[in-house]
């Protein structure tokens, strides 16, 4: 039962925002992923060699024009945030907040960049202050919108994605269309894309959770889920950004809830 209950949390950690391989920014540095992130954050490999561990590098002087290490910044961190909202470690946004709130090392940047820079630091001060996952997951929002308004007005990433995976009735099925189709969501924010969003809508249409797990999670899952499907039910009338930048706060809230609830279960 545990080794099953810890293929389930694994799998649904999947399944808000994560970046996926099908889509493509152009010109921009590959992302860390939020899945990624929970990966390397966690403890050594107990069969690795720890004797022969060698120092750590010094650290290298950022590399690229300003613009494009501005870019890495931004899916590195905020891929670490979406991952610990996604797990529910409040914990684990403090740090890559703060360092996406400094932006050091990035040389010169245009002026006609600094006020969507400046709302993008605010948020990140934001999740840094925030003492719950509501607040986290509003100022993670409002960093992709940030990040939105600037490649908007001066030029920004281009996405191409394949088509969202085969709908199944298993629960990794499952999971992995919610991954597929929150990444697309994301994108509706910070591209920004009206065809992500669409395609990110559509894919998490339909009923969300095997009902052997909501009854496992108990009440705090069934109303996550429950919570889940009245969004994505208007998810597809929002058109302004601060409509889309609200659903996809309440969306994160409703995957950290769900999967807590759900770990918690034996």
């Amino acid at each position: 039962m545990r080794t099953r209950l810890a293929v389930i949390t694994a799998v649904m950690l999947l399944s808000c925002g994560a970046p996926q391989p099908s889509s493509a920014p152009v010109a921009e540095a590959p992302p860390s992923t939020p899945v990624q992130a929970v990966v390397d954050s966690g403890a050594p490999d107990a069969a690795a060699p720890t004797a022969a561990a060698k120092p750590a590098a010094p650290a290298e002087e950022p590399s690229g024009t300003p613009k494009e290490r501005l870019m890495r910044l931004h899916f590195k961190e905020t891929a670490q945030i979406r991952a610990a909202v996604i797990n529910g470690a409040l914990a684990d946004t403090a740090a890559p907040a703060a360092a996406l709130s400094k932006l050091d090392g990035l040389g010169a940047i245009p002026a006609p960049w600094q006020p969507s820079l400046d709302a993008m630091q605010d948020a990140a001060r934001r999740i840094g202050q925030s003492s719950d996952m509501p607040s986290v997951a509003a100022a993670l929002a409002d960093v992709g919108a940030a990040c939105g308004s600037c490649h908007k007005a001066h030029g920004g990433p281009k996405v191409k994605f394949d088509a969202a995976p085969t709908a199944e009735d298993t629960l990794q099925g499952r999971m992995k269309r919610h991954a597929w189709a929150t990444e697309r969501l994301w994108e509706g924010l910070y591209v920004p894309s009206d065809a992500s969003w669409k395609a990110g809508v559509d894919a998490l249409s339909g009923d969300p959770f095997p009902k052997e797990l909501l009854d496992k999670g108990g009440v705090h899952a069934r109303s996550s889920a429950s919570r889940f499907k009245s969004l994505v039910a208007t998810a597809g009338t929002k058109q302004k950004v601060d409509d889309r930048t609200k659903l996809y706060a309440s969306l994160l809230e409703t995957c950290s809830a769900c999967h807590m609830s759900t770990r918690g279960t034996k």
